[in-house]
C-alpha cells in the first residue's frame, strides 16, 4: 500500500484505552496519544481515504471503540466542525467497531473541501481497550486477502 508518513493521522505508539482517546488539536503528533490533525493542503489530492488498522485483539469481546473522521478550516477545531463518516465492520450501531470484530482493517473514501482532518475515537469504559491502532490517510488504498 503506497503509504506517506506524513499522511498518519494515528500513529500505533500508544494503546489505545478509554483514558487515551483524546481528539487532536494540532498537526504535531501529541507524545501522549499518537495522534495529530493532518493539513490536506499539503496535497493536491482530492480523492483519498482513511485506512484504520486495529492491529491487536480488543481486550475483551465486548470492548467498543467508535471512530470518525472530523474536517475543518481551523487546526485546533474548536468550531466549524463536520463529521465525514464513521468507521465500522458490522456492528449492530453504526459507528462503532466492538472488541470481537478485531483485529481488521477498515477503509473510508472520502473528499472534502475542507483544510484539517483528524481521526475523533473514543473507547468504551475502562477497562475497554483495542491497544495497537494505527490510521493514515493514502490515495490508493486496497485490501490484501
Amino acid at each position: 500500500m503506497p503509504f506517506d508518513a506524513n499522511l498518519i493521522l494515528l500513529d500505533g505508539s500508544i494503546d489505545i484505552t478509554a483514558a487515551l482517546d483524546t481528539a487532536p488539536t494540532s498537526t504535531v503528533i501529541d507524545a501522549s496519544t499518537g495522534a495529530r490533525v493532518l493539513d490536506l493542503r499539503e496535497t493536491s489530492l482530492r480523492g483519498l481515504a482513511a485506512v484504520l488498522i486495529l492491529a491487536d485483539d480488543a481486550v475483551a469481546n465486548a470492548d467498543t471503540f467508535t471512530a470518525f473522521l472530523e474536517v475543518s478550516d481551523q487546526e485546533d477545531f474548536a468550531s466549524d466542525v463536520h463529521e465525514l463518516g464513521k468507521f465500522d465492520i458490522a456492528a449492530v450501531t453504526k459507528g462503532v467497531i466492538l472488541g470481537s470484530e478485531v483485529p481488521a482493517i477498515v477503509i473510508m473514501r472520502f473528499a472534502t473541501k475542507y483544510r484539517y482532518v483528524r481521526l475523533n475515537a473514543t473507547v468504551g469504559d475502562s477497562p475497554d481497550g483495542f491497544n495497537t491502532v494505527y490510521c493514515f490517510i493514502t490515495p490508493y488504498p486496497f485490501k490484501l486477502l
